[in-house]
């Protein structure tokens, strides 16, 4: 699997005429090669070129772990501290035809080392996030199936937890019984946004002190990782009651929700998909509260290709996954969410998340 993967990134390469690639530690680089060690202020990474040979640079401190780590398939170059960086990395960088050469970076490389290597060695720079997304836009069979059983673990917390919420408990609490959930279920590294009452208005709301209130409204956001393959998912719960305004707002995100996935099928224009749920918002009057993209790619990162959104001019294909979650938020008053993982399949879509949509009062 892991020489497919290099395979694939090779191709992208090629097509978007680099010489090579940049990969720094990162999820990236475990996904491409079963292997990243930790990350540091001292610049070390892999260098894939665009005819499949690699090398890695490092500091002496990190060459025995990341030689141990690729088990000594990698050739490695070191320098130690008080010796230049850049004078190893440019003879790296002779010794594989590469001066001259513009290359790609994923998101991790580190700027100060990278204008650096660019001042001393004779090569360029650029963004090569597309490059690697590109290589893993289009599942696996296997890959599927994955995302698949993580989607159903996340199911399967949503629905444990409707019977633990209650007034009184913490955000926090929430959020240790969600990963708990999720952990007992087989669902590596949990993780999940529990935004409660006001703080629901905040889309990506990172605290966990505020108190369950009756009549609260909350967004949880959550999810894991099988085998390498992400889940996501979003529900808004009510707590205790819900208000006339509440019921309408969320009857409007339903809409949207619905309108998108309607519009998320093999061959559908992206934009076509980021307007479907967004007319309805804004035919609504919250138009100004639709504040997020609709939907983001997932896979082995979280976030990755295909972004729904209006100026990604593209069409799916099958095989991508990708979230929808279109929501309104109303600065410091509420927020509503609900977000699924969708993939493209040949005969239109699959909604890999299969819990209730329906108005949750607890």
């Amino acid at each position: 699997m892991i020489k497919t993967r290099l395979q694939a990134l090779v191709k992208q390469i090629q097509k978007a005429n680099l010489g090579g690639l940049l990969i720094c530690p990162s999820e990236e680089l475990l996904f491409l090669t079963g292997y990243t060690p930790a990350m540091c202020m001292r610049f070390q990474g892999l260098f894939l070129c665009a005819d499949g040979r690699y090398f890695y640079v490092c500091n002496v401190l990190y060459k025995g772990e990341v030689e141990n780590g690729y088990k000594g398939s990698v050739k490695v170059y070191d320098w130690q501290d008080g010796e230049s960086m850049t004078d190893v990395v440019r003879t790296a960088l002779t010794d594989y035809g590469l001066l001259g050469q513009t290359l790609g970076t994923n998101s991790t490389a580190q700027a100060f080392n990278v204008l650096d290597i660019t001042r001393d060695c004779d090569v360029k720079f650029v963004n090569g996030k597309e490059v690697l997304e590109e290589a893993r836009i289009i599942k696996t069979a296997e890959e599927v199936d994955d995302l698949r059983r993580a989607a159903s673990i996340t199911d399967s917390a949503f629905e444990k937890v409707l019977g633990f919420i209650k007034p009184g408990i913490k955000e926090d609490d929430i959020f240790k019984f969600l990963c708990q959930k999720m952990s007992e279920a087989g669902g590596q590294s949990p993780w999940a946004i529990v935004a409660s009452g006001p703080n629901s208005s905040y889309p990506h709301y990172s605290g966990l002190d505020r108190v369950i209130q009756d009549k609260d409204l909350m967004i949880l956001d959550f999810g894991c990782i099988v085998n390498g393959m992400r889940s996501d998912m979003s529900r808004t719960v009510f707590v205790g009651s819900i208000s006339d305004e509440e019921k309408k707002i969320y009857g409007i995100v339903k809409e949207a929700y619905e309108a998108a996935v309607k519009a998320a099928v093999n061959g559908a224009y992206i934009p076509d998909i980021d307007k479907a749920a967004r007319d309805i918002i804004g035919k609504a009057g919250y138009g100004e509260c639709f504040v997020n993209r609709v939907g983001h790619g997932i896979g082995y990162m979280i976030h990755e290709g295909p972004y729904i959104k209006k100026d990604n001019k593209r069409n799916l294909e099958p095989n991508m996954a990708f979230s929808i979650e279109p929501g309104i938020y109303i600065a410091g008053h509420l927020g509503m969410r609900i977000e699924d993982i969708v993939l493209s399949t040949e005969k239109g879509n699959e909604v890999l998340n299969k819990s209730n949509k329906d108005i949750v009062i607890v």
